[in-house]
Formats: C-alpha cells, structure tokens, sequence
C-alpha cells in the first residue's frame, strides 16, 4: 500500500545526495541573510536577549555629506560622556527612573554603552573614586583601555580619560587646578573644587606603520567638569579661560620635551553652559564683547555674594535660591564696579591667542539639520535631558591657535579650514552627556 503525499510533495525516491546538499545551502544563505540584516540594524546576531531595563538605545555614526576623508589615514573616535556619579544621585531629580538608578543595573548599563560605541579615546565626568578603583580601572581594562584619573583633594567623584592601549601610549598628564591657578584682574569668585585632565598620547608605532597616511604623531586631549553653580556664569568664564590657558601651556611642555613631534589639539566634557553664555562665547567667538543677555548674566552672576555653603554642594543637590529669583534676570543694573569686573574678563580672553572650535557646530546641521539652533552657532538642542532641565551642555572642541581675527561671525569658513585640514567626521547628540565625534588623521 502507497503512502500518501501531501499536494506538491517531492517524491523520496527522487531525493538524491546533491538535492539535499542544495537545500541546506539555501536554508543556510536565508540565516546569513537575516544576520546580514541584523547588523545592519546595529544589532548583534549572537547576543543573548537584554532584560529591559539593561536596555539602552544605539544611536548610528553619521558620515558629513561631501566630507567623506580618502587616503590611507586613521579614523579616530572621541566619547565625551558625564555618567552622573552614584553619589550624586537623587531620585527627586530622576522620579520615573525606578530601579535603573540602582548602581547594580546603572554600572552593567553604563559599560555596554561605552564598549558599544568603542571609541579609541574615551573622556569622562563625574565618575566616583571608589567606583573607579573597585569596578571600572578593571572595566575599562577589560575593554582595551588605559587609563588616567584625577580628582580634587578628597572629592567623591573626578573626571578620567581612557585610550585604547592598542593604538596610544601614554606619555605625560597635566592637571588643571582652577581654585589655585591666578587669573590677571579676575579672582577667582569662590572656591569650585572643579578640575581638570590633560594628557599627551603618542600613536603607537605599529598603527603608524599599518596607516602610513598619518600626518600627527599623537593627541594631546583634555576633559573637564565646570562649576555647577546657576549664578556661577562669571566663575565658569573664567575656567574656560584657565582651560585654554592650561591647553596653551601644556603643548609648549610637549613641544620642549618631544621637539620633532606633531599632535592635534582637543577638549571635551561637561562646561555647564549653553552656546549663548558667556563660557562657551568667550572661547569660540574672538575677539569677545559680552552684550545683551550674556553681559546681563554676566553682571548679575559678578554680583552674586558667596558663602561656604554656596560652592560646597554638588551640582545635583541645587536646591532653589533663596536671595535671588533667578540667575538669568530679564535686565540688570550695572555698577561701575561690576562693569569694570566684566571689562577686566573681556581683555582676559582677548589677551590669549587660542579659541576653540566645536566640532559639532562645525557640522552636526549636516546630518541633523532639524535638532540644531542656528542662532546658538548651529549646535545641537539638547545633551542633557532631566525631568527638570535639558538643553546643551556638553562639547567636544579642537584647540587652535588665534591671530586675532575676527571670529565671532558665522561658522562658515571656520567650517571649511577645519574641514580641509582635519577631513571630520562627526556624529550625533545623545542624551546626559554622550557626545561622539571621529575624525581622519
């Protein structure tokens, strides 16, 4: 008696070795190409599935159209991320967060995205001591990376910066000490406890031999944390000025010691201040001359009358001011004093020939035109967003020398010397404070 077939059956004793062998091919081929779309969609195929509340989300690498760098040069990636220290923590601040502010879940969170985006540089803020020495020296190792730490005195928490051992090593550290560093006509307004890192890494020898387009021999790359304060605008002014006071006097150290040595020139982390005031004015847009709303916050910050307790809080602890309504007032009457305090910060800036460059308002409006601000130099909205608070706070620059020029106009032919001399490519904005960039060396 026949066995029955279904409709469109093969019949078995048509079914030879080759026939098959060919059907495994093509079942084969159908799971390469899910794989193949899988990664495409920045998805790893072998992972195992991740609990949600390990979940985070994968922003892509964005190319600048028209930018795209060709030779044989070595494309480097820059991560500048303020990771929120767990002992700043406070769950008024974060009340939908839930169980991801736990240190178990937030430190398994935070390592997959630093591994996930494997950047070769890594800079990053408010990162704890304990945690550093206990859980994330070993993390980073791990990773690929060195890396190099510091903090003020006995603070709970400072700022690190990590590199792929396989492709730098390291060579010298400079630390930035704004509470004990002089400012000529400009003393300090209180006492911050902000620092910051500098460090020179030379490329190892093996990846210039592997990429013989590489025009540098090393990176010096700084990071930082500015004050906090809402009425610390005139403070944070001044740091920013100590920040390219230190990056100028850093790189003379490197060019005496390593005199045949070439490097770039870059900054990055959290300066606590948006593209309209007066920190990130005074070091992008030279000669500067504080006006309307920046000089009005300027002013009314120069006024404010500090105490231990003002300066002694972290940041995430800001609890609402009781002297003053807001440290952004609408209009401010200027005392002579306080005009001269502003004149004498104005000269500070324009008496030092450095200026940065942001990367992204060089070209995020190329990739991201919708989330950019044309009248904030085309920077990105936002890279803080809190329950309370968002907008932009987070940068990375590159360092360059200043004639004198005016360069307090559009970013335009900023843009395009950048863009000939370094071939940039620069990535989008994550949220609190993920900032990515690479470019071509």
């Amino acid at each position: 008696m026949e066995s029955k077939r279904k409709p469109g059956a093969k019949d078995p004793s048509t079914i030879t070795s080759e026939y098959i062998a060919e059907k495994r091919r093509e079942r084969e081929l159908k799971k390469q190409q899910k794989r193949d779309e899988l990664v495409k969609q920045g998805i790893d195929p072998d992972a195992k599935p991740v609990p949600e509340h390990l979940q985070f989300i994968k922003r892509p690498m964005l190319d600048i159209p028209g930018q795209k760098a060709s030779g044989d040069g070595l494309i480097i990636k820059v991560l500048t991320y303020n990771i929120l220290a767990q002992a700043l923590i406070r769950r008024k601040l974060f009340p939908t967060s839930g169980s991801a502010l736990k240190w178990a879940n937030r430190s398994q969170r935070l390592g997959s995205e630093i591994e996930h985006y494997d950047a070769d540089i890594v800079c990053l803020q408010e990162l704890d001591f304990d945690q550093y020495n206990s859980h994330w020296k070993k993390e980073f190792e791990r990773m690929g990376y060195s890396s190099r730490y510091h903090r003020s005195g006995v603070k709970r928490h400072g700022v690190a910066i990590l590199y792929k051992h396989s492709m730098f090593h390291f060579e010298h550290h400079y630390f930035i000490d704004y509470d004990g560093t002089e400012t000529p006509g400009v003393p300090a307004s209180t006492k911050t406890q902000n620092i910051g890192l500098l460090v020179y890494l030379k490329l190892n020898e093996d990846v210039k031999k592997k990429n013989p387009g590489i025009t540098k021999d090393g990176i010096i790359i700084g990071t930082t944390h500015l004050f906090w304060h809402p009425f610390g605008t005139f403070e944070r002014t001044r740091q920013t000025y100590l920040v390219l006071h230190h990056v100028k006097e850093f790189s003379k150290m490197m060019h005496l010691l390593y005199p045949n040595d070439r490097f770039y020139r870059f900054f990055a982390g959290d300066f606590n201040a948006q593209p309209y005031d007066s920190p990130y004015l005074s070091i992008t847009s030279k000669p500067i001359t504080y006006t309307e709303r920046p000089k009005v916050v300027l002013g009314k910050a120069a006024s404010h009358k500090w105490n231990d307790s003002d300066a002694a809080e972290d940041e995430d602890d800001d609890e609402d001011d009781d002297e003053e309504d807001t440290p952004e007032p609408s209009s401010f009457n200027f005392t002579p004093a306080i005009l001269e305090k502003i004149q004498h910060m104005e000269s500070l800036h324009n008496n030092i020939d450095m200026r940065f460059i942001s990367l992204y308002s060089v070209a995020y409006r190329q990739v991201h035109p919708e989330n950019t601000i044309p009248s904030d130099r085309y920077e990105p909205s936002f890279s803080n967003w809190a329950h309370t608070w968002r907008g932009l706070l987070d940068y990375i620059f590159v360092a360059t020398d200043w004639n004198g020029d005016n360069a307090n106009g559009e970013v335009d032919s900023v843009q395009q010397k950048w863009a000939q001399n370094h071939s940039a490519n620069l990535e989008t904005v994550s949220t609190r404070s993920t900032t990515f960039a690479s470019w071509r060396n």
